[in-house]
């Protein structure tokens, strides 16, 4: 090893590594649910004597296939959730599950939970809302997730007839069950955080927005403690906005170092420095920031996520949203 921190993309690759080694590793099918129990067994056709055909390996190589395709190539990008509002493509987001949002805290519990879980039945159909895929290794799990639109519940209700092959017999089928595609929508990986590139699904059925607003909210509070603003409800104002690409620019800057300075130290910044002399109206006397308009709210995020930078060689300064600490270079 030479000391350097891995990177998340480095993280995750080996974790997927490690599980699909070679073959040896479990998989088994669950269901959640919208009410009552959270989650079900769904019990897939297995044949001991060749399990190579069975209808359970089918899918357990589909899936696999898949998420492989989509999570393990060279090509992948993950960044932190603090940075969604940059919303790259190609790009995947983690999220770590925690006391405040855990939408899939199924994943989270014992194995005597699953053990104790009950089999999925046919008639509880209407009350599915996803399918979870479990890749298990010794003590190791990988979840992969489909989400299940409503079309993927066919109609009870619906006019004509569901009919099926069997043999050279059209038959009747009067339950259709449920159609699972090869798409994946997330993975849940052994920590229990979130890796997906679809967050607007998380938005959409998982609360996703309301967790961005809190937490923007939470970083309003720290720059109201730092004293540097003289009217933080601007911040709030803007975070509140009805879009939540708004909350998403201000959790850019939740774990920004920028928030642990002095507010004598940021007004000597925004006063001094090139790039932010008059990107803010300015009370002297109170050598505090004024925020007038929207305007300098996103100028405020830009200040506290060190967003530009600029080259000690040419004197150019950049607009980045890459940004990663490397230790100063020495000096012999």
């Amino acid at each position: 090893m030479d000391g350097r921190e891995k990177t998340m993309k480095e993280m995750i690759f080996e974790e997927l590594r490690f599980m699909f080694s070679d073959e040896e590793y479990g998989f088994e099918v669950f269901v959640t649910m919208k009410e009552g129990e959270a989650i079900k067994h769904f019990i897939l056709e297995s044949n001991p004597r060749s399990p190579q055909k069975s209808f359970k390996h089918k899918v357990q190589r589909e899936i696999r296939k898949t998420l492989e395709e989509k999570f393990f190539d060279e090509g992948c990008e993950y960044d932190k959730v603090q940075n969604i509002a940059d919303e790259k493509k190609n790009v995947f987001y983690v999220i770590p599950q925690s006391d405040e949002y855990k939408p899939f805290q199924v994943t989270m519990l014992s194995e005597d939970d699953y053990d104790r879980a009950s089999n999925f039945s046919a008639i509880e159909r209407d009350n599915v809302e996803g399918m979870l895929f479990c890749f298990t290794r010794g003590e190791k799990r990988l979840w992969a997730y489909q989400y299940l639109y409503q079309n993927a519940i066919p109609n009870r209700k619906g006019n004509g007839f569901n009919i099926f092959q069997s043999g050279d017999v059209f038959v009747e089928q009067t339950a259709p069950m449920i159609y699972i595609s090869k798409r994946i929508d997330l993975l849940i990986l052994n920590d229990n955080s979130i890796v997906s590139d679809n967050t607007k699904m998380l938005e959409r059925n998982f609360g996703f927005e309301v967790f961005v607003r809190t937490q923007a909210q939470k970083v309003s509070t720290e720059i109201f403690s730092i004293g540097i603003v003289a009217n933080i409800g601007k911040v709030s104002e803007y975070v509140a906005r009805s879009k939540p690409m708004y909350a998403r620019k201000m959790m850019r800057i939740k774990d920004s170092k920028v928030l642990k300075r002095t507010k004598e130290q940021l007004y000597e910044s925004i006063t001094t420095l090139p790039r932010w002399k008059g990107k803010f109206t300015v009370d002297e006397e109170s050598k505090q920031i004024v925020l007038e308009k929207y305007e300098h709210v996103e100028n405020l995020i830009d200040l506290l996520d060190e967003r530009f930078t600029r080259s000690d060689v040419t004197g150019e300064e950049y607009d980045t949203g890459a940004k990663k600490w490397v230790a100063p270079v020495a000096v012999e």
